[in-house]
């Protein structure tokens, strides 16, 4: 009896054993199974194909406070994307928004990252991105005033209109009863488009210039210029300039004790020092939503600045264009681009002109306590 038992307790444990081998094996089998499909998936996501994205902007220089916000506004909206069927992979390149290093940039972004399409930051820097685009068939979104920029079928402009923000500081001008002004500009092209179209407007209004002073970027003493502008009295100054050129000029003004108002149109938002034009009125393109403002705020912890809303605009244009094409095909999504209307913005319901322009509502701003707010 004790050799039968301890037989069947021997068969009994080897049985046990194989079955523990055979399940165990299938459990094994199983979980290679699974990984494999998890791989698999996972290989499938990061094999989807990738639109290339290039950004050039201010990144050092006098106005990498505009750069380093736009950059941010990028990987924000780039964050927000969400499920895509392609995947989109952004490259940033710095030109200290000089024309000369924006081709560089563009060069090196075309011809050794092999972009499809490019987003440009102010008037210079978008005029030589414009033919390189043409030329090499990519798609190029600007942030400026020239609608130069837009011309040919893969460049689009994204920035409330020249034409837009003008007729809203005419119109804001005579209502306040002003009857003559004058104009210091830079000799810039974003500023001269500004310009002509300023003149354009007040033709046949109440409304006279009584002098227009131009100067090239970079001037140090603008002692002159100010003394032909008092000397023709006009009852304000329209200033359009950038930093630091504005605040260099804006603190001689006050040290040669002209008392003529100052305005702008978008120009006192590039300042370093908005404190210096603390109580007056100016024009401004379109603002960021209220919700897109505090989202900026509270993911880096600094305000929006002036441009990024559009930059932020211009990488969600672009992706929609590629999402509604089907392929990655630049002359395919170029022609989306153009077609794109009411679409959910950062500055409200937009839609790209027939001309590749986005159009987009100007508004009346005043700096109070070192701070911009919208008044009209």
């Amino acid at each position: 009896m004790l050799f039968s038992e301890i037989n069947f307790v021997v068969h009994n444990f080897k049985f046990m054993y194989k079955t523990q081998k055979i399940i165990l094996g299938i459990a094994l089998v199983a979980m290679v199974g699974f990984l494999s499909a998890c791989d698999l998936n996972s290989t499938s996501q990061s094999e989807k194909p990738i639109v290339k994205i290039g950004v050039i902007l201010p990144l050092i220089g006098s106005q990498a406070n505009l750069g380093e916000s736009a950059k941010n506004s990028v990987l924000l909206a780039q964050e927000k994307l969400g499920k895509t069927k392609f995947n989109y992979q952004v490259i940033f390149e710095d030109d200290a928004m000089d024309p000369k290093l924006t081709s560089n940039a563009a060069s090196k972004l075309i011809n050794i990252d092999k972009v499809n399409a490019i987003i440009s930051f102010t008037s210079g820097p978008g005029n030589v991105v414009t033919p390189l685009a043409t030329e090499n068939k990519i798609i190029h979104t600007g942030v400026a005033s020239d609608p130069n920029i837009a011309k040919g079928e893969y460049n689009f402009l994204h920035w409330t209109t020249p034409q837009e923000e003008n007729r809203v500081w005419v119109q804001e001008a005579i209502k306040r009863g002003i009857k003559s002004f004058a104009i210091i500009g830079a000799n810039q092209q974003g500023v001269l488009a500004t310009i002509a179209d300023v003149k354009n407007q007040i033709v046949g209004k109440d409304l006279k210039l009584v002098d227009e002073e131009l100067f090239n970027m970079g001037t140090k003493d603008y002692k002159v210029i100010i003394e032909k502008v008092k000397e023709k009295n006009p009852d304000i100054v329209l200033l359009e300039m950038f930093s630091p050129d504005l605040e260099i000029l804006t603190k001689q003004y006050k040290e040669l004790g002209v008392e003529i108002p100052l305005t702008s149109i978008e120009s006192f938002e590039y300042a370093d020092q908005p404190s210096l034009f603390e109580g007056l009125w100016y024009v401004q393109s379109a603002q960021a939503s209220d919700e897109l403002s505090n989202e900026f705020q509270k993911r880096f912890n600094i305000n929006l600045n002036v441009g990024s809303p559009y930059v932020y605009d211009n990488l969600n244009l672009i992706v929609a264009a590629y999402e509604r094409a089907e392929e990655i095909n630049n002359a395919e999504a170029a022609s989306e681009l153009s077609q794109i209307k009411d679409f959910s913005s950062a500055v409200g319901k937009i839609s790209v002109g027939d001309e590749g322009i986005v159009w987009s509502e100007a508004v009346v701003r005043e700096i109070k306590n070192g701070k911009f707010v919208t008044i009209k």
